[in-house]
């Protein structure tokens, strides 16, 4: 693969990573549960919305280390970069009503999860030889 073929591979990946992460988490979070709040939301809807986000994330990162065939982090670097500059912008802003904590937890959480997904290709891509 050549240098300039790659660059387009590792574009694409971050693209299409991130959009799945933004439209996998709405999906998640505002049609599944209908808006996850700290203050509003059951226990339940704490714990199986979070757990669904963090999902999401994996499966962004999934797709974004199948691309690339995890053989590089930038991708999930710059999908990581921007979650964590939205995290802070919203914060920062007070758009978010949720205490800090929170906040700061589910932003970990997706980070967690896009690297999660990366892994999770690249031991599948080693036990095949690929």
């Amino acid at each position: 693969m050549s240098t300039k073929s790659s660059y387009k591979y590792i574009i694409l990946a971050s693209l299409l990573g991130e959009i799945s992460l933004i439209l996998l988490t709405t999906i998640a979070q505002e049609m599944l549960f209908d808006g996850i709040r700290f203050a509003t939301s059951s226990n339940l809807e704490l714990i199986f919305g979070g757990l669904a986000t963090f999902l999401v994330a994996v499966i962004a990162g999934i797709i974004a280390a199948a691309i690339v065939k995890a053989s590089t982090l930038i991708p999930h670097t710059i999908i990581s970069t921007l979650t964590f500059i939205e995290m802070t912008y919203l914060m920062i802003s007070g758009k978010l009503d949720d205490p800090i904590w929170f906040d700061v937890l589910s932003g970990f959480s997706l980070i967690l999860g896009i690297w999660l997904g990366y892994f999770i290709v690249k031991k599948y891509l080693q036990s095949k030889g690929i």
